[in-house]
């Protein structure tokens, strides 16, 4: 029975080569969007879970609360806890901290200047840290790789830039130009596996960090560590985080009431870290879950669209096996024997277009790769597990799509079938527009979440900051050498026509600022603290950035660290009046003592984070030396030229350091990485749903313009014009399509204003996205549908009755 099926099946496919094809493609397509969309998410949820009891790592996380009930989530701690933690807990088994050094780090080899390059995300982490975590070493071990202050690991694509295919272990190398260090481990790049995707590692003992951890230490500050722990086998993190008020208590709290704040600590799961996204950044940028259950549901749209493609065509077509059905059933065939049948035939459609959909994955898996800026090997096409799910997949499609159409022709009466009453009634007329109205519902709405987030994007790049971000180019001074050579530099690049102005700072906007103070008014008490963010810069920063003043002045020489500039929303925070802002005094205090700091100018409000973020409250200090970049203002419409001059003049000061620079613009774009990245990824697959809803309703017009084929024939005979056919035949089609656009506008807006909501600044859905929307989708259907109609009125009117 099973082959007589497929023997069916075969003769119905090879019978119809149009709609098979149209089937098969469909289908195929669905099916290849939605395991890409599959791949990445199952990529996205994987990181962390290939260490060893990767389920028993947890990160210690916290939630400050001020006096003013206000709340901030921050994954970093100070250095005591996790000492202390592994001290009172016994269900603790080890513990580790982790400190992401300064933004580039300058590496090289002693006395090869050449081979210095500047390298990110730098870390330094106890001894224990590999114990934790699970990095795979190519040289060395694991075990002892931190055990030596002066001890250093690399990845493999650091050790490949300082040594090339030579071993590295063993080897002597400098950190910014001062320090050596032997390499003690070369350990496999882990970037698409782990929320640490670090360059290189040193002992947390080592610089200045040594330095630092050997004085006295305390609960309520310097919160730059980030603390992991591991929990013994059977042991209940749910069980513990109760137990950590009390701890807190214990050991923090009389620090932390003197503070004037108090702190809770929570553990979070390390395998859910990179989906975070309310951290926006631990160790590395995290991903948004919302994101993924975006693609997630845009995924299964997409498979939606493609089995009512099936559906509608299959039932369209359904007239052409009436007959068979009818003669099976006068030869005693059961309706449940006809189900079978029919379902069998789509779920040998779903396996072919499975396999159609394979090979459309393989060949576009290194273009998603690139769009997603994710690893994503065709050999995970291989893996049992994955082959499992797709099977699964093509199975359900197959359930899904061929359910209708099977029960609809099961149902076929055989006396009305043979009698020849079985032509297309209203009701399934109706039915199929209504699945019509359902996928274009569907691509209605995914254009229209294109568009927004497309013009959010378009809004946050153009949104005025508060300063001038264009053609200012930011220079590292990381390296002792280059921190010594600061005045130097800067007078040097002054010299260039083309430089408007240069200015040092320990940050700039867009990149992490970890630092803030605690201040307070005179007349408030070290329980009214408020938090601001701090900045150390050169005196002529605020011009050549272009800050604009609101008050008072901008620094000078003769100021001294404790003369500040503060922006708006400290004024308000503190509730200082405008006018009586200039010379006003906040005070910090630091163990025990008191310290004033006076404002001298007010600057407008400005974005020093991304426009995910509120403005909040932000100081500038200022110091003579000891920047970590150096910004340079230029005015060119040559920007290679002009780079290659400064490049010259750094150069020419100090010799031995290579030049790096980047763009403020582009630090500062990065941040909505994500956000681009799902634009990409709606957009493309945007183009997918409606590439699948017009093939769907091309072979609708098709069967359409076939079943009328009489019908257009007398029309023609009796004088009907061309336009006139065609609009008649097309605008059966359009109505279903404007009914999704009025249905899936409102509810399109109302999710995508949900969206937008997540930004502190944001634009709005505007009419004119709802009217460009509804212009694509008509569009589209015009041409699809005017195709077939406009070929059906340039038939022959008398071959059309002949063959009617």
């Amino acid at each position: 029975m099973f082959r007589n099926y497929v023997k069916i099946a075969v003769r119905q496919l090879s019978k119809n080569v149009t709609f098979s094809f149209i089937n098969i493609a469909g289908l195929a397509t669905g099916m290849a969007a939605c395991m890409l969309l599959l791949l990445y998410i199952r990529h996205e949820m994987n990181y962390d879970r290939h260490h060893y009891r990767s389920g028993d790592i947890y990160l210690v996380n916290s939630e400050a609360v001020l006096s003013t009930g206000a709340k901030e989530e921050y994954p970093a701690l100070s250095a005591p806890y996790a000492s202390a933690l592994t001290t009172a807990f016994p269900e603790i088994m080890q513990a580790a901290r982790l400190y992401v050094m300064e933004e580039k780090t300058l590496l090289g080899i002693p006395g090869q200047p050449a081979t210095a390059f500047y390298e990110k995300r730098g870390c330094q982490a106890d001894t224990s840290f590999f114990s934790l975590f699970a990095y795979h070493f190519s040289e060395g071990d694991a075990r002892n790789a931190l055990r030596e202050p002066g001890s250093i690991v690399l990845s493999a694509t650091v050790a490949k830039k300082l040594f090339g295919d030579k071993p590295a272990l063993h080897k002597i190398i400098t950190l910014n130009g001062k320090e050596t260090y032997r390499v003690s481990g070369v350990y496999r790049d882990e970037s698409g596996r782990s929320h640490i995707d670090a360059r290189f590692f040193i002992p947390l003992g080592s610089g200045w960090m040594g330095h630092f951890l050997r004085q006295p230490q305390h609960y309520a500050g310097n919160n730059i560590f980030y603390t992991y722990l591991r929990l013994h086998p059977g042991a209940s993190a749910a069980r513990l985080n109760r137990k950590l008020p009390a701890f807190m208590e214990q050991h923090a709290g009389a620090e932390l009431k003197a503070a004037g704040f108090s702190k809770r600590i929570f553990l979070t799961p390390v395998h859910n870290l990179h989906l975070h996204d309310q951290l926006g950044t631990i160790v590395t940028a995290t991903n948004s879950r919302a994101y993924l259950y975006m693609l997630a549901s845009v995924a299964l749209l997409i498979l939606l669209i493609a089995c009512v493609n099936f559906m509608n065509l299959s039932s369209a077509r359904a007239v052409r096996r009436a007959a068979e059905v009818g003669i099976r059933k006068v030869l005693g065939a059961k309706k449940g024997e006809l189900i079978r049948q029919f379902m069998g035939e789509s779920l040998i459609l779903a396996l072919l277009a499975l396999g159609v959909a394979f090979l459309l994955v393989w060949l576009v898996l290194p273009l998603f790769s690139q769009l997603t800026s994710r690893e994503l090997s065709s050999a995970l096409l291989l893996q049992p597990g994955v082959i499992t799910a797709f099977i699964l997949l093509a199975v359900l499609t197959g359930i899904v799509s061929g359910s209708y159409p099977a029960f609809f022709l099961a149902a076929f009466k055989p006396i009305s079938v043979l009698k020849g009453r079985y032509a297309n009634t209203m009701h399934a007329i109706s039915f199929r527009r209504g699945l019509v109205v359902f996928q274009f519902v569907i691509a209605v709405g995914l254009i229209l979440a294109a568009m927004v987030i497309r013009d959010q994007m378009h809004f946050i790049r153009h949104q005025p900051l508060g300063f001038q971000q264009d053609q200012q180019v930011v220079l590292p001074l990381n390296s002792e050498a280059a921190q010594q050579a600061y005045t130097g530099i800067r007078n040097s690049m002054l010299q260039h026509q083309q430089v408007l102005g240069a200015a040092g700072a320990v940050y700039y906007p867009g990149i992490s600022n970890p630092t803030d103070f605690s201040f307070y008014r005179p007349d408030q008490t070290v329980n009214d603290i408020q938090h601001v963010r701090i900045n150390q810069v050169a005196p002529e920063l605020l011009e050549t950035m272009g800050f604009r003043l609101a008050a008072g002045r901008g620094f000078t020489p003769a100021d001294t660290f404790r003369n500040m500039i503060v922006n708006e929303t400290t004024l308000r925070k503190f509730n200082i009046p405008a006018d009586k802002a200039i010379g006003y005094k906040l005070n910090f205090d630091w163990e025990g003592v008191t310290y004033p700091y006076q404002i001298i100018g007010v600057v407008k409000d400005f974005h020093f984070e991304d426009l995910h973020k509120t403005i909040t409250p932000y100081a500038f200090l200022t110091q003579p030396a000891g920047f970590n970049y150096l910004i340079v203002h230029v005015q060119t419409a040559d920007m290679p030229e002009t780079i290659a001059s400064l490049a010259q003049q750094w150069k020419t000061i100090i010799p031995e350091e290579p030049f790096e620079y980047s763009l403020l613009q582009e630090d500062f774009q990065r941040n909505y990485h994500a956000d681009l990245q799902t634009s990409r990824l709606l957009d493309f697959f945007t183009g997918i749903a409606i590439f699948i809803s017009c093939m769907g309703l091309f072979g609708l017009a098709a069967f359409d313009a076939q079943q009328r084929i009489r019908e257009i024939g007398i029309r023609k005979i009796m004088g009907g014009s061309v336009l006139h056919i065609t609009t008649l035949l097309s605008k059966d089609f359009l109505r279903p399509v404007i009914t999704a656009i009025l249905i899936a506008g409102p509810l399109a807006g109302i999710c995508m204003q949900h969206w937008l909501n997540n930004f502190a600044y944001h634009t709005h859905v505007s009419g004119r996205t709802f009217l460009l929307a509804a212009m694509i989708a008509i569009t589209m259907a015009v041409l699809t549908t005017g195709m077939q109609a406009l070929r059906a009125a340039l038939s022959n009117p008398v071959k059309n009755l002949r063959e009617a």
